[in-house]
């Protein structure tokens, strides 16, 4: 009976050990990317302050809308990409939800 199952478990260790590098990856990626907005934010801010700009930061969130809906699809579009033809979906699930919540 174990020999059938010792199988399954691999593929699921195989699956959460990508998951989990796939989500440090991630993770990392993201981490950047919120330090070169928060630069950015912090360099508009410093020439509005100048006189340099004028920012209307009610029409940029207006106007930032449809990102933000096309962000969630990417996100969407991000997983299928991903998990695609994986025999082995749970475990990278469980593996990426792992990895990401790491500190």
């Amino acid at each position: 009976m174990l020999e059938h199952l010792i199988p399954g478990l691999g593929v699921l260790g195989l699956g959460g050990l990508l998951g989990y590098a796939v989500a440090l990856a991630f993770r990392e990626a993201a981490r950047v990317l919120g330090c070169l907005l928060g630069v950015l934010f912090i360099l508009l801010q410093v020439l509005a302050y100048y006189g340099i700009v004028h920012l209307d930061w009610g029409q940029i969130l207006h106007h930032a809308e449809p990102a933000t809906k096309m962000a969630g699809s990417a996100l969407e579009k991000f997983w299928k990409i991903i998990t695609y033809n994986l025999p082995f979906g749970g475990g990278f699930a469980g593996g990426f939800y792992l990895g990401f919540r790491q500190r």
